[in-house]
């Protein structure tokens, strides 16, 4: 079962992002909670994962702990 932690770091590995670029891109000071978030220790809220879905251009879907990329 993939988790919203996997589809994150998945998208931003594909997208060449590093955690800081990607914590820069979207508007977060702490480039550590991108690395909490891949590692499933916190979620992302709302308006973080609507950020990560522009700036990486996926759906990203933890509904029922499952998490998509595409």
């Amino acid at each position: 079962m993939s988790t919203i932690g996997k589809a994150i770091r998945a998208a931003r590995t594909a997208s060449g992002f590093t955690q800081a670029e990607l914590a820069d891109w979207i508007g977060i000071r702490d480039g550590n909670q991108i690395s909490r978030w891949e590692r499933d220790v916190v979620t992302p809220s709302a308006d973080s994962v609507g950020e990560l879905k522009r700036v990486l251009g996926v759906r990203l879907d933890n509904s029922a702990g499952d998490a998509v990329s595409c």
